[in-house]
């Protein structure tokens, strides 16, 4: 710290200013300046700061609370100011439309009133007519014009009668016809009938018609049978001239239960391996992870599981190749684990099995594709030998 005066360095220590209420010395820090003769009271310049900063967080604080009710206070003023000019619209709006159902009630009481008004004073120019033309008093008029429109109102009251009674008698009138679909049933009864009859004249169109319909029925199945007829002995030379050719397939996939005992002895062996292995150890110290022997025996296991999936998958499929692919993979492991055996006797134990069982499929692929040509043609029946011999 270098003195504010000479710029030279100023010497730190504690000084004792007083003492507290036990006795205890008070002890502050000064700067001292021996060139200048000058001390200053560290404690109390940083007692001064702290306090000078506490008080403008304190005023900042009450500044930004005084703002915080300020914005309040204006917020509350413009939402009671919306509050109340929605209330004065909302009360506008309520007037006018008051306002406007009063004028159209008292504008449609008006038109009643000029309606009536209308009405009273045609029935009085009525009531005037009718006393000048008869010579009568207009009592008597009035009394005749209410017996007119009660003589009007029952006659239309009598004709409404009637026309519903017609509308009545028209549906019991037409109400003994049965319906369309019974129509129709007697209507197809009677025309069958009427046929059947014809049908028993031998001299009659409909006879002929059927017999000449029943001679062309007779005469297609005669031509359709004789087609199939040909149609078999031109597929029987061409069986005869490509007999070499001719290879019986067989729906049914042969070793079945072969395949499903291989692929049994596989997941057995897949088992087996995956133990081995994770009992051997998966790494090891070096950087080749692969010559580890817990990693060989992995890699045999998924060529067990290979061939096991592939038997099941393709057990019933009647192709080659559903043991020429089991049968390579086999290869493949028996080669893999002879070459990494090592000093595992485990490993060439499991390249025998493999080698085993790929011997295995090869049999059975080769006894799957022998034995499917017929070498005696005595044995094949034929199907149409009894219409060629009848």
């Amino acid at each position: 710290m270098k003195c504010p005066i000479c710029g030279k360095d100023l010497d730190l220590q504690n000084k004792q200013i007083g003492t507290s209420e036990n006795g205890d010395p008070i002890f502050n820090e000064y700067a001292i300046c021996h060139s200048c003769k000058k001390q200053w009271n560290l404690d109390k310049q940083r007692a001064k700061k702290i306090a000078a900063k506490k008080a403008a967080e304190e005023k900042a604080k009450a500044e930004a609370e005084a703002r915080a009710a300020e914005e309040k206070a204006k917020a509350e003023a413009e939402a009671r100011a919306a509050e109340e000019k929605a209330k004065a619209e909302a009360a506008a709006r309520a007037a006018e439309e008051k306002a406007k159902a009063e004028a159209a009630a008292r504008a449609a009481e008006e038109k009643r009133a000029a309606r009536r008004e209308a009405k009273a004073r045609a029935r009085k120019e009525a009531i005037a007519r009718l006393a000048a033309d008869k010579g009568i008093s207009e009592e008597e008029a009035e009394r005749i014009l209410k017996e007119r429109a009660r003589a009007r109102k029952a006659a239309a009251q009598k004709a409404a009668t009637d026309a519903t009674a017609t509308d009545n008698s028209e549906e019991q009138k037409y109400g003994n016809i049965p319906a369309e679909e019974i129509r129709d049933k007697r209507e197809k009864a009677v025309r069958k009938g009427y046929e059947d009859m014809l049908a028993t004249d031998p001299d009659s169109k409909v006879a002929k018609k059927k017999k000449k319909e029943e001679a062309e029925t007779a005469k297609a199945k005669e031509d359709v049978k004789s087609r199939k007829m040909d149609d078999y002995d031109d597929e029987k030379s061409s069986d005869d001239e490509d007999d070499d050719e001719y290879e019986y397939v067989d729906e049914y996939p042969r070793f079945r239960p072969g395949r499903i005992i291989l692929g049994i002895i596989s997941l057995l062996a897949f088992g087996f391996c995956i133990y081995k292995g994770f009992v051997t150890g998966l790494s090891t110290s070096g950087a080749d992870v692969t010559s580890a022997p817990g990693m060989n025996y992995v890699i045999v296991a998924l060529c067990m599981l290979v061939t096991a999936l592939l038997y099941f998958i393709m057990n019933n499929r009647d192709t080659l190749f559903a043991f020429l692919i089991p049968m390579i993979v086999y290869i493949g492991s028996a080669v893999f684990a002879f070459l990494k055996h090592g000093d595992e006797f485990e490993l060439l134990i499991l390249a025998g099995v493999s080698g085993v069982l790929a011997v295995i499929s090869l049999i059975l692929a080769i006894a799957s594709r022998g034995g499917d040509d017929y070498d005696d043609e005595d044995d094949y029946d034929d199907p149409f030998e009894e219409e060629h011999d009848n």
